[in-house]
């Protein structure tokens, strides 16, 4: 930043107030070259009074921010230890007692939350069961909530610590009996941990199929194939016929033998009259076999090639267009069904003539059959196995022409235009955990991918303004016509070689960076939206929604509410770090969200950048730093090649604007174009 020094640093006293240059000196530490931003980390340490370690190692998971995770390392230890120095300790069996202050006992408690929820090595996860195990003999662990207890035990079982997880968890209360059920039985499970020896792991693994009075499950006498591979439950009775047709649909892009398994589960269901379709999504010649096999199964299977790849969601809308079922359901191509599942779905859906659909849960469970996604239950709603009357899709429409999210959105819309979705309690499906899926990638504890969460927080956004014509008396229909033409926006990556991707925009003129959250509104923010919502842009406008340094709350904070119909009517257009998109102008209106985010991967591609200064950014927050501007410029230029130009906030008074330059002496500020 030219005109300006900025060193590391130091504690800084006095009143609250100040300039952004200044000299940085770091405190004494054993490790001090091992610091991932101790300027950062100070206003994150001092954003609440007291720190709250709870809020900072759930932003740390979210923003896999190391300034995050040194910072809880240092109210842990007192800034004694890096978390390279902590991690050793542990694993050489020297972590020392839990600290008797709460905040440094909470805090080291986040750092084991935080080194098994980053899932970035082995290491690291080992070093989060072993502060586990000693968190809980000191009595640490007790008064956490379920969703706690139960990702630090599963930490234990992931990192292979079995032995110490049964010794200790006779005695952990306030467990769901889900979830203690299948730690459990994961521990009984002969095929995932050495020495088990699995005498009451059938049972176990049956035993929520058999509480609902269903078949018991078993498994196939067919070692050759993996353990979910051989799932039965051959005391089902036999299909029978009669009843409305059901289809049943099923997308696959390049299969393997978990085809043939979710298949036979289908040929295998007491619910005879049905209509199966296999939906090969242009998987190439060399699946051809797997295909066959699965179609030679039973005469109501047949397959359907589509004549290019578009995902599993325009397979299904093809599938329903050639299909015949009063009801229509769906089936993920990995997947086991129980034999009882189509007919008590299509039972429940009877029995509510006016329920547009009903839904069953299912179980998790890896190619072992263990069940242990951390931070998650392993039994929950099965959106894949929606089953519903085909007369509602006049209403309601089909699914959204995108790549994956679909049925989530679709299943919202249906409850919300055609009435609640008919829930069956009982499991009846396992479904597959892969890492290699679309979904699960998207998922882990306290961390939702990007597009993910923009693409739940838009189709929300658009089933608001559907909700406010109801109520206020418009007869709403959705068409298929409507959703091709994307009705909220959608990540690029969603569309990618499809027909809607042309709607979806990747090139900006302009795109403003900052936190857009309901929660801390700031004048920026206010000033766009106003300007935007009076004078909209003719050339596209990116909106870059970052989660703020400052938030009060455990969960990724919301896009504000008030740019929600700018978003649908298309005035602006979200844009994120993972979209590979390009602007040419990227104007950065909270600095504070380039430090948080620096360490985080972009592929948004900016030709310029612009920083828009004001008063706030040059004085002492309640960390008693200002904002760190050569930081900001520093992070800027390796991210994009150059520093960026430095401008007065257009809303600012004469006043304020003065008071800028002269907290600035020698920088370049220009005026706001």
């Amino acid at each position: 930043m030219a005109g300006t020094q900025q060193a590391r640093p130091g504690p800084v006293h006095g009143p609250a107030r100040g300039v952004a240059i200044s000299t940085r000196t770091g405190p004494t530490r054993t490790d001090a070259t091992d610091r991932a931003d101790p300027w950062l980390g100070r206003q994150l340490r001092l954003t609440g009074r007291p720190p709250d370690p709870v809020r900072l190692f759930h932003q740390a998971l979210r923003t896999r921010s190391p300034a995050a995770l040194d910072t809880l390392v240092g109210l842990a230890t007192g800034d004694t230890l890096s978390p390279r120095d902590l991690l050793t300790r542990v694993l050489d069996g020297r972590p020392g007692d839990p600290p008797t202050d709460r905040v440094a006992r909470t805090a080291l408690v986040g750092v084991a939350f935080t080194w098994a929820g980053l899932q970035r090595d082995t290491e690291e996860l080992l070093g989060s069961a072993l502060l586990f195990e000693r968190l809980w003999q000191a009595g640490v662990m007790a008064s956490l909530g379920h969703p706690l207890k139960l990702t630090s035990l599963q930490t234990l079982y992931l990192a292979g610590r079995h032995r110490e997880l049964a010794a200790l968890l006779p005695g952990v209360e306030g467990l769901h009996p889900d979830a203690e059920h299948y730690l459990r039985t994961d521990l009984a499970n002969p095929y995932a941990v050495p020495g088990a020896d699995g005498a009451g792991w059938p049972s176990l693994l049956s035993a929520r199929f058999d509480e609902q009075g269903l078949a018991p499950v078993e498994l196939l006498a067919a070692p050759a194939l993996s353990p979910f591979d051989r799932l039965d439950a051959p005391s089902a009775p036999a299909g029978s016929t009669g009843g409305e047709p059901v289809t049943v649909i099923m997308p696959c892009w390049q299969p393997d033998q978990g085809l043939v398994t979710a298949v036979r589960s289908m040929v295998g269901q007491t619910y005879g009259d049905l209509d199966i379709i296999l939906v090969d999504d242009c998987s190439g010649p060399g699946y051809a076999d797997v295909f066959a096999e699965a179609e030679a199964m039973d005469p109501r299977v047949r397959v359907l090639r589509m004549p290019r790849n578009g995902g599993s969601y325009l397979g299904r809308a093809a599938a329903v267009a050639d299909s015949h079922g009063t009801y229509i359901t769906f089936q993920d191509a990995d997947d086991w069904s129980h034999p009882s599942r189509v007919e008590l779905q299509v039972r429940a859906l009877e029995a509510e003539p006016a329920a547009p659909m009903s839904r069953s849960r299912a179980v998790r469970a890896k190619d072992d059959l263990t069940h242990q996604w951390l931070g998650y239950r392993a039994i929950r709603e099965n959106a894949s196995s929606l089953l519903l009357r085909r007369s509602v899709l006049g209403r309601t429409g089909g699914f959204l022409p995108v790549r994956k999210g679909a049925d989530s959105e679709f299943a919202e819309r249906v409850a919300l235009l055609a009435g609640p979705i008919v829930d069956v309690p009982a499991p009846l499906a396992i479904t597959r955990l892969r890492s290699g899926s679309l979904s699960r990638g998207d998922f882990t504890f306290s961390w939702m991918a990007p597009d993910r969460f923009r693409f739940r927080a838009s189709f929300t956004a658009w089933h608001r303004r559907l909700r406010r014509q109801v109520e206020e008396g418009a007869d709403v229909h959705v068409t298929d016509e409507q959703l091709a033409t994307l009705p909220f926006p959608v990540p690029p990556a969603w569309v990618r070689d499809l027909d809607a991707a042309r709607r979806v925009p990747t090139t900006f003129a302009t795109a403003y960076l900052g936190a857009f959250s309901q929660d801390r509104p700031t004048p920026g923010t206010r000033w766009l939206l106003d300007r935007l919502t009076v004078s909209p842009e003719d050339t596209p406008v990116g909106l870059w929604h970052q989660e703020g340094r400052e938030t009060d709350s455990t969960t990724r904070p919301h896009l504000a509410h008030e740019w929600d119909d700018l978003l649908l009517d298309r005035v602006v257009h979200p844009i994120s770090r993972v979209d590979p998109s390009t602007v040419h102008r990227l104007v950065v209106l909270d600095p504070a969200v380039v430090t948080l985010h620096r360490d985080q991967a972009v592929r948004v591609s900016a030709e310029r950048t612009e920083v828009w200064l004001t008063p706030e950014l040059l004085t002492l927050g309640p960390s008693g730093l200002p904002e760190d501007l050569l930081g900001i410029s520093d992070t800027l230029r390796e991210r994009w090649g150059a520093r960026p130009r430095w401008v007065m906030a257009p809303w600012l008074t004469p006043e304020q604007g003065a008071a800028v330059r002269e907290a600035l002496p020698g920088l370049r500020v220009d005026e706001a174009p």
